[in-house]
This record gives structure tokens, C-alpha cells and sequence, in this order.
């Protein structure tokens, strides 16, 4: 009986090894087709996922800038532009902000082609031909400098580059990048205000102070005695302020302002 129970129990024991073994033996043939399944879905991606379609740098400028790209047709690379403006304008106001810190810090470099810009879906290597590059970056360069006399050649520098930039990229600018990366200063306002005021005052219909003083009406010859008591001037009052103080407010409030010298960045 002993022997009998004996038996039994090493039969158990060789079951149970044999059936180990092979578990171990399928769960790693399940962890070799595991393997081999990623690797042939990672050659099968679509290498035209992502925002831009698997296109980035200089091969992305390409695309938008209309190099003919193989597989691409023009409603697709018009999807990849409109995504690809905001990439764009990030790109030339980084250059812009790079080479004001150069100007303050006293360092003089090249700018390179290509950056990465940060999206929403992660960064993207952002490529534009280096004059560009150049060109924005100086004028970052010299609006770091400080100097308000120099402000609009900055301003025109920065909108040129910018406008040739984005036409290559059949991209358009729904108005000029200067307006929030060189503002007018509180100046420069108060004299395009001033200039305003002047241009309203040489606008048609519009009393002029010196009109206003010599459109006294005069009594005809002919008229009646009862109608020249009604055409005669009325008491004098007090006169109101005129538009000519208005304007010589206007000026000195600029010239004023334009001693302060503020600084937009």
C-alpha cells in the first residue's frame, strides 16, 4: 500500500513538472509573437502621421514653400500650411526675441536655420532659409540697442523679412509682426495722435478757427432798418476753447512724453 501510495506521488510530482515546463514554454512563445506583432506595426505606421504629416525642417519648408514632395498633393500640403503658420510665426518672433538678448548681453552671433518650436503636440524642427534668419535676428539686434530714432527702420527691417518669409511660404500675414514685437512707444501715440488732429482740421467741412473769426455776417446796403436790427451782431459771450488749443495741448503732451524716452521691451 505504501508503495502503491509512492508511486502515485511521484506521478503527481512528474505531471506537474511536465506541465510547468510547458507553461513556461508557451509564455515565452507568447512573449516571442508579442515581439515580432510591435515590430511589424512600427513598419507598417503611416509615415505620414503626425501634424505635418512626418515632415519636418528643411523638407517641411519645402512642402509649403511649393518644392514639389513625392506622395504630397496640393490639398494636402495646403492642410500642412494652415497648421504650419503658427510653427512659422513662432519661429521669426523666437529669432527676433534671440537677437534683442544677444544686443543687451553684447554677444554678436549668427542665428542658424533651424530650431525646434514648441506645439501643442510637441516640438517641431522649424527650417527658413538663413538670410531670413539673418535679417530678423538684426533687427532684433538693433532694437536692443535702445534707440527710439532707430525704431522705425526696425519696425520696416523686421515687416520685410517677415513679408517675404511668409509670401514664400504661401502663407498671409493678417497684419504686420511689428505691431506687437516693436508697439509705439507712449511718444511716438502722442504724435500720431497730434498728426491726426492736424489732418482732421485740414479736412473739408471742418470750421477753421480763423474762418470761424471772419464769418461775421455784415447788414446789407439794402435791407430794411427791422432787418438790419435782426442781422446785427449779438452781445459777445465768453468763447469757448478752439480746436487750435486743443491741437497745441495735443503737442505739448508729446513733446512732454517724448522727454520720458520709455523703452517697449
Amino acid at each position: 500500500m505504501t508503495t502503491f501510495l509512492q508511486v502515485i506521488i511521484l506521478v503527481a510530482i512528474a505531471s506537474i513538472a511536465i506541465l510547468v515546463v510547458y507553461l513556461i514554454d508557451r509564455v515565452n512563445t507568447l512573449q516571442r509573437y508579442t515581439r515580432l506583432l510591435q515590430s511589424d506595426i512600427s513598419g507598417s505606421e503611416d509615415p505620414n502621421a503626425g501634424p505635418f504629416g512626418g515632415l519636418s525642417g528643411e523638407r517641411l519648408w519645402d512642402a509649403v514653400s511649393g518644392v514639389p514632395i513625392d506622395g504630397w498633393d496640393k490639398n494636402s500640403v495646403d492642410l500642412v500650411r494652415n497648421r504650419y503658420q503658427l510653427v512659422l510665426r513662432k519661429h521669426v518672433e523666437e529669432l527676433f526675441l534671440e537677437g534683442f538678448q544677444n544686443s543687451q548681453a553684447g554677444i554678436q552671433a549668427i542665428p542658424a536655420s533651424s530650431r525646434f518650436v514648441q506645439t501643442l503636440r510637441g516640438p517641431v524642427e522649424s527650417w527658413i532659409p538663413i538670410e531670413h534668419a539673418i535679417a530678423i535676428h538684426q533687427a532684433g539686434f538693433e532694437r536692443g540697442k535702445g534707440k527710439e530714432e532707430d525704431l522705425p527702420a526696425v519696425r520696416k527691417s523686421l515687416d520685410d523679412a517677415a513679408s517675404i518669409l511668409f509670401g514664400l511660404a504661401g502663407i498671409k500675414l493678417p497684419r504686420p509682426l511689428s505691431e506687437h514685437l516693436v508697439p509705439l512707444t507712449e511718444a511716438e501715440q502722442a504724435a500720431a495722435a497730434a498728426s491726426t488732429a492736424r489732418a482732421n482740421l485740414a479736412l473739408p467741412g471742418v470750421p477753421q478757427p480763423e474762418a470761424a473769426a471772419a464769418g461775421t455776417a455784415v447788414p446789407a446796403l439794402t435791407a430794411s432798418p427791422a432787418a438790419a436790427a435782426q442781422q446785427a451782431p449779438a452781445p459777445a459771450e465768453p468763447a469757448a476753447p478752439s480746436i487750435g488749443d486743443a491741437l497745441a495741448a495735443a503737442l505739448t503732451a508729446a513733446d512732454n512724453a517724448g522727454a520720458r524716452r520709455p523703452r517697449d521691451l
